[in-house]
């Protein structure tokens, strides 16, 4: 994973932590008594969700470069 693309992920990752906590205090906050419970519980799955996203990510940009050093290592077997 190369920078471009490790701020491209973490960049979305922070979307997706925003939006998450958006989502939480329009639809879900109100099913909570308790609003300390709530924000922790809504940080706990913004936060699981963020990191799943850029693991995610770093396992796809891993597999595309697998493919390409496989493409590049075909190539040059192929002019050998």
């Amino acid at each position: 994973m190369n920078f471009s693309q490790a701020w491209d992920a973490g960049f979305k990752t922070l979307l997706i932590y925003v939006g998450t906590v958006f989502f939480w205090l329009i639809f879900v906050e109100a099913h909570f008594a308790d609003l300390g419970t709530s924000v922790l519980v809504m940080n706990i799955v913004a936060i699981a969700l963020g990191i799943s996203f850029f693991l995610y990510r770093r396992q796809v940009c891993r597999a595309e470069r697998a493919a390409a050093e496989d493409e590049v290592a075909a190539l040059i077997a192929e002019d050998a």
